[in-house]
């Protein structure tokens, strides 16, 4: 009989029912957020026949939960960058600042004159066309 191992895969974060530690902590501080100015909002405010403060605890979390949902499909990072970049509030344009290039290749380098650098084929010079006829 074979024996099955679990395995343990590092390069994927620890879930607890689908979600990340980090997810659970901001799932848990906005429903304590909700709960929290859900309770501020006088009771006699009411929107329909439901209180104010339901409505808006309700779209506390709720809107956590868009939050945390999105974060499984791409992480803050690109949510952030894709919020910033799309406003207008990181610039789009980069101007690098001059530097100066490097001479290739170095002057100071000087290379000895090698023997098989020197041609054997003499080559005769004519000053005038007649001559080279």
């Amino acid at each position: 009989m074979s024996v099955v191992q679990r395995v343990i895969i590092l390069n994927k974060p620890f879930k607890i029912r689908g979600f990340t530690i980090w997810q659970w902590i901001l799932l848990g501080s906005s429903l304590g957020l909700a709960f929290l100015v859900g309770t501020k909002i006088p009771h006699d405010w009411k929107l329909g026949n439901l209180p104010l403060g339901f409505i808006v605890g309700m779209l506390i979390f709720c809107t956590a939960m868009v939050f945390v949902g999105a974060s499984q499909m791409k992480p803050f990072v690109w949510w952030r960058n894709k919020f910033l970049y799309t406003f207008g509030f990181a610039p789009v344009t980069f101007l690098p600042r001059r530097e100066e290039g490097q001479e290739y290749p170095d002057s100071s380098i000087k290379e000895p004159v090698k023997r098989e650098d020197q041609s054997y084929v003499a080559v005769e010079h004519f000053d005038d066309e007649e001559s080279y006829r």
